[in-house]
């Protein structure tokens, strides 16, 4: 379908240049929306975002040539990866959600503290990640293992903190996640309440402290993971 119709725009277009001002927006609208089902194929966790870098400043030529070279395009893909920030909370949340859902594929009863773990690498290798089955149950299994080696060395421990790798999981955090995973049982089932709970821990601590603290905004957060969870599934 989208092959048929981008020929039908090239064809328009060869055959007369001058579009007409009121045809270009619709036109532009139709050709970023076929532009996301691409990118949505090539990095489903950060589609809308790429798209978005994409099409920024680039008129309806640029856009077709994005469409028609796959090589151009997966290129511009990665561009647009590695320009992401880094600091991005926004970002982190959305990945976060993609994620945790990957990851409870191959672990589910650590797959809050694994999928945690994971989000501390770079946003291009948690995004690569995602789209590589092999290469995300290979970084699930170090997680865990390297994980559960800690507990078994550390697990007398008095530091708030327990540093694996590259990452850092707080037990303040995991205390926070037990007040949720309670207040969520609530309304929620077992399973519902583990995945909403793993999903909202990927939040900053500061964030947790507030969302435990006012049930409305617990509430409020709690249905957009639910949410997130649905499209996901």
């Amino acid at each position: 379908y989208i092959f048929f119709f981008l020929q039908g725009i090239i064809f328009l277009e060869m055959a007369d240049e001058n579009f007409e001002s009121s045809q270009l927006p619709e036109t532009r609208e139709v050709l970023c929306e076929n532009l996301h089902i691409k990118v949505r194929y090539l990095n489903p966790a950060l589609a809308d975002q790429i798209t978005g870098i994409l099409v920024a400043e680039k008129n309806i030529k640029d856009i077709l040539q994005l469409l028609t070279t796959d090589s151009l395009l997966e290129e511009q893909v990665e561009q647009a990866v590695a320009s992401l920030s880094e600091s991005d909370t926004e970002l982190k949340e959305s990945l976060g959600t993609v994620l945790y859902q990957a990851v409870s594929v191959y672990e589910q009863e650590l797959c809050a503290q694994v999928t945690g773990m994971l989000l501390e690498l770079p946003v291009a290798v948690v995004s690569k990640l995602i789209t590589s089955d092999k290469e995300l149950q290979l970084a699930v299994d170090k997680a865990k293992n390297e994980y559960l080696s800690f507990i078994k060395v550390n697990g007398n421990s008095e530091s708030n903190l327990m540093p694996i790798g590259n990452f850092t999981l707080s037990r303040e955090k995991e205390e926070i996640g037990e007040v949720i995973y309670e207040k969520l049982s609530i309304d929620h089932t077992t399973e519902e309440t583990s995945k909403l709970t793993g999903m909202l821990l990927q939040m900053e601590y500061q964030d947790l402290v507030k969302v435990i603290a006012n049930p409305e905004l617990l509430k409020m957060k709690a249905s957009q993971a639910l949410s997130a969870l649905k499209i996901q599934t």
